[in-house]
């Protein structure tokens, strides 16, 4: 198993995000239908460094959604964001952006973060 795949499993098992999004995917679905829910995305994995011809660090993106309803009963895409946000930080994961998409007519929020990280080989 490569270090990408274990942090990404790291952190797509983690309990806090569990706690806060019961509905935690690896792929996009073509609806979402249970909330709250959190979608993690290999968005990239590209060599960022060489020496003597191999890769010496590779440069790992990960695009996270989150979807809720703006019910009292479901957490705020803040909430889950925030636990979203220290489980990637604690993984060694920047933050690049974070941006909230809301859906007025069917009381659906959304928000897209994106983090990045670079993986040293030894």
């Amino acid at each position: 198993m490569t270090n990408a795949k274990k942090i990404y499993n790291t952190v797509l098992n983690d309990e806090r995000i569990k706690a806060v999004a019961p509905t935690i995917l690896d792929a996009y679905p073509s609806t979402v239908e249970k909330f709250p829910c959190v979608i993690f995305l290999d968005a990239s994995q590209s060599d960022k460094e060489f020496a003597d011809n191999l890769p010496t660090v590779d440069s790992l993106g990960v695009e996270v959604h989150i979807f809720t309803k703006a019910i009292a009963k479901y957490k705020t895409t803040s909430e889950i964001g925030i636990a979203v946000a220290d489980v990637m930080k604690e993984n060694y994961f920047i933050c690049r952006s974070n941006n909230e998409v809301p859906d007025v007519e069917d009381n659906i929020r959304h928000r897209v973060m994106y983090f990045i990280r670079d993986i040293y080989s030894l």
